[in-house]
């Protein structure tokens, strides 16, 4: 995948399926951070998530990235 000149981006993926996916695509772009749910679900921002929510929300609205590392317990 081209990657070269994208700007940083957010991805977020569900430990019980697709984090590992969303993380290795997200490592391919410098300055990108996955955030991690602790729980089951795909489409974490359209289920009413809360903390995947604040953090796509942030990232869309103000490009702020959250600290590499960053987890959402389940709710």
């Amino acid at each position: 995948m081209p990657v070269r000149g994208l700007p940083p981006f957010l991805g977020a993926g569900s430990t019980w399926n697709d984090y590992v996916i969303t993380e290795s695509f997200t490592r391919m772009i410098p300055g990108s951070v996955t955030v991690a749910y602790e729980g089951p679900g795909h489409v974490a921002y359209l289920s009413g998530r809360k903390c995947p929510i604040r953090h796509a929300t942030e990232y869309l609205t103000r490009l702020t990235l959250p600290e590499p590392g960053t987890t959402c317990p389940a709710e």
